[in-house]
């Protein structure tokens, strides 16, 4: 399973969690501006594909 993580996460993926922590923390949610809702659908967006990736990756992985 470790295998699978390490293809599916690349270099800088470390670095867009840690400024998504960073930013969610930072977020004053009773006043979220429209900047603030489109990187929370983007940040989002990366993660269900960053979900599709690892099951493409594991299916992959179980065939071969």
């Amino acid at each position: 399973m470790l295998e699978i993580l390490k293809k599916t996460f690349d270099k800088f993926d470390g670095l867009i969690i840690l400024a998504a922590i960073f930013l969610f923390l930072h977020f004053d949610y009773n006043n979220l501006s429209l900047l603030d809702k489109i990187y929370i659908a983007s940040f989002g967006f990366w993660t269900v594909t960053k979900f599709i990736r690892m099951y493409i990756i594991y299916k992959n992985e179980k065939k071969g």
